[in-house]
């Protein structure tokens, strides 16, 4: 057996001797390894952990007596190493740029890349670090590496390479096409790619990301929070690995499995287990003396938690459960902490199997005997999904009592909390009072919207029908518009607890099945209908999505309670043109973000692979181009909200407006245009906003018309107007 195989085999005396700091073992291990040595990096590894000991006085003689071993032997690559570490310790008896140039030529003997890379290297400088990282970013750059051009192209492989002309090809991974370039522009805009880096295994080790995938998943966690400076989100992983690692379609159940894995290695930290945020340790650690070790850190109640909750919700290896589970009944035993906090920890217990739901439930009541309401209790909870955990212990624990103290908290419950307890409460006949609680909240609809509107749903959805205690259509609309009118101004004005609400308002008020409009409109009564548009009427800032459905339901039965409006269709915000004008809006807009903007994306990656970005017209030009676009792209994307077709528009007769076509008398001369939109074209189509057009907008045959040209006014004579589309 070698020395490198016994090495090997039996461990490494070298790091054994440096872990425990004992300088003359290491140092005498050193010397009879040197004797029949091994490769470098046995040595250098002892090396890294006597630095973490700051204890380097040997690493100068020791790295000395490698170096020299290693240029005996011609081990060129493992010189090279050495004299990495051996440059910041400043030998004074050695050619440092000698021993690295003798390295390389050692290493390039034969190869048809010799000549070009010890001249591009620049070993007659006498700065030697620069030298050795270029001739690292030169063997990066053979055939067969993985490199990342960061300005545009990302990530791709040296298919070929001609040394003799100085040119490399490199196959990118965004679009797969091969880009030819000089050799030294490589070396400035290319990055080379380590073996173990993500980016590089996607492209040259599929195979084996494949079987991480399917035997060690945290390791490509690992991987992904590598190049994301050691902490990645769920989201990262996802965008790297869906898709490219694991199918689109397994991504959820792989998913699944790698967090479980990742709370369990030993190298990762898992925070937010709800939307997981993934940290690579500086040093292995099993999972058992971390949370051992948090545990005994944390010395009040919420730092326990803040230890316990994201491993929990991994599904951790069940020893590792159990010391968080001890850590729990520890912190609880030192009474300390909020109530919700003492609940949180009961109830982890009980989910876990170390409580029943009625012992729980008993301790919640407790907490809640002391003055803090169930609802305020459950609203505090951290773990959104503990809640309805704490309502079974409750239930468990008071059978006979829960029901009347959880329907006066029903104000202050969480909304997802809700539907529970009013699905038990309906099961346990107490609807009456269920319903009785909506009839009272819809007289101050604002004081509770979110119980509003949720018991709103589950009366419109039918789940509160046939008990007496149940509102009418009218009570239940009247209290949502109610509701409306206080929270839509604010939410125009920004309000971000008000622009919730009236996105779920909105949804209620005009869903499909609930017909709430509808019902209204068929059973109110005229004072009724009076009222509710009296509401809408004094609220400018209530949505057309919901003004308008309710005039819709007024107008069957009551249509002169119905405003008039006279504004024309064309006056306000929205841009009016043809069927084929629109669509040609839309397929100019697609051109440009589907074609334009990549071609121009392209383009600024070409430029830059021309080299220094300081005097680089292409690159300033592209990236002109780039600024352009973007913010042509936004324009026309505003534009097309708000356009509408004028097909879709009721015309009046004879009445000039966008879609129709209009002679006009000019100092005896009879002229025709046709008015369309903005984007219309056409011989004699004018857009209805052009000062030609809009000066006659709302006239009628025999009506002269005031035209702002710019060359002054003009007064012209309306003779005929017919529809032109």
């Amino acid at each position: 057996m070698t020395t490198a195989e016994t090495v090997s085999a039996e461990g490494n005396p070298l790091l054994d001797a440096a872990a425990s700091g004992g300088l003359d073992g290491l140092q005498a291990a050193w010397l009879e390894l040197l004797g029949s040595p091994p490769a470098a990096d046995v040595f250098l590894s002892a090396l890294i952990e006597l630095d973490e000991h700051e204890n380097r006085e040997l690493a100068l003689p020791l790295l000395t007596l490698l170096l020299e071993s290693c240029r005996e032997r011609g081990a060129h690559a493992d010189t090279l190493d050495v004299a990495r570490l051996l440059l910041p310790l400043r030998p004074r008896k050695m050619d440092m740029v000698e021993v690295a140039r003798e390295a390389v030529a050692g290493m390039l003997d034969g190869e048809d890349h010799a000549d070009l890379f010890l001249e591009l290297a620049g070993f007659d400088d006498s700065d030697l670090e620069p030298a050795l990282e270029r001739v690292e970013r030169m063997r990066g750059l053979l055939p067969g590496s993985p490199v990342y051009h960061a300005t545009g192209w990302g990530e791709g492989v040296v298919t070929t390479a001609d040394f003799a002309e100085r040119s490399i090809v490199v196959r990118f991974r965004s679009d797969g096409r091969e880009r030819s370039m000089p050799f030294t522009t490589g070396l400035d805009v290319l990055h080379p790619l380590a073996a173990d880096d993500l980016r590089a295994r996607i492209m040259v080790d599929a195979e084996g990301l494949a079987a991480e995938a399917e035997n060690a998943p945290a390791v490509l966690i690992r991987a992904v929070a590598r190049l994301h400076k050691g902490r990645c989100t769920a989201k990262e992983c996802k965008q790297w690995l869906s898709g490219a690692v694991i199918k689109t379609s397994a991504w959820a159940g792989w998913w699944k499995k790698a967090k479980a894995a990742s709370a369990n290695d030993a190298w990762l930290i898992v925070e937010n287990p709800a939307r997981p945020t993934f940290i690579v340790r500086r040093r292995a650690l099993s999972p058992v003396d971390a949370v051992s070790d948090a545990l005994q850190r944390a010395k009040s109640m919420p730092a326990t938690l803040e230890v316990v909750r994201s491993p929990l919700a991994l599904e951790p290896e069940a020893v590792v459960c159990e010391r968080l589970l001890d850590g729990l009944v520890e912190a609880l035993e030192r009474g300390d902490g909020e109530p919700e906090e003492r609940a949180e920890a009961m109830l982890l217990l009980m989910r876990h199997g170390r409580s029943d739901a009625a012992s729980t439930g008993a301790q919640i009541g407790e907490l809640l005997d002391a003055g803090l309401s169930f609802g305020e209790l459950t609203t505090r909870l951290s773990p959104a999904s503990l809640r309805k955990d704490a309502f079974d212990a409750l239930v468990a624990a008071r059978p006979d009592l829960w029901s009347d103290a959880v329907i006066t908290d029903l104000p202050t419950m969480p909304a997802t909390l809700l539907d529970v307890v009013s699905d038990k409460l309906m099961e346990l006949g107490r609807g009456e009072a269920l319903a009785n609680r909506l009839r009272i909240f819809l007289l101050t609809p604002s004081r509770q919207p979110s119980t509003v509107m949720r018991l709103c749903r589950r009366w419109a959805l039918g789940g509160l029908d046939g008990l007496e205690a149940s509102p009418g259509i009218t009570d239940v609309v009247t209290g949502l518009l109610h509701l409306g009118e206080t929270h839509a101004p604010r939410a125009d004005r920004g309000d971000k607890k008000s622009k919730p609400i009236m996105k779920t308002l909105t949804e209620l008020l005009v869903h499909k099945k609930a017909d709430l409009f509808g019902r209204f409109g068929r059973e109110a009564a005229r004072g009724e209908m009076q009222r509710a548009m009296g509401v809408v009427a004094r609220c400018k800032a209530m949505p057309r999505e919901i003004s308008d459905p309710l005039e819709a339901a007024c107008h069957v039965r009551f249509p002169d309670l119905v405003p008039q409006d006279d504004t024309p269709f064309w006056e306000g915000n929205a841009i009016f043109c043809s069927t084929d004008g629109l669509a040609r809006r839309q397929e100019e807009y697609r051109v440009l973000i589907e074609d334009k903007i990549p071609e121009n994306s392209e383009a600024i990656g070409k430029a830059a692979a021309f080299g220094d970005l300081s005097e680089n017209y292409e690159w300033t030009a592209a990236i002109e181009q780039q600024r352009q676009l973007t913010e042509k792209a936004a324009v026309m994307e505003a534009e097309l909200k708000l356009a509408r077709s004028i097909d879709d528009e009721e015309l009046a007769d004879g009445v000039v407006s966008p879609g129709t076509r209009v002679s006009f008398e000019q100092e005896g001369e009879l002229r025709t245009v046709t008015i369309l939109g903005p984007w219309d074209q056409g011989e004699g189509v004018v857009s209805y906003r052009a000062p030609l057009a809009s000066g006659m907008l709302g006239a009628s045959p025999g009506d002269e018309a005031v035209l702002e040209l710019p060359n002054g006014e003009v007064t012209v004579t309306v003779r005929s107007v017919e529809p032109a589309v």
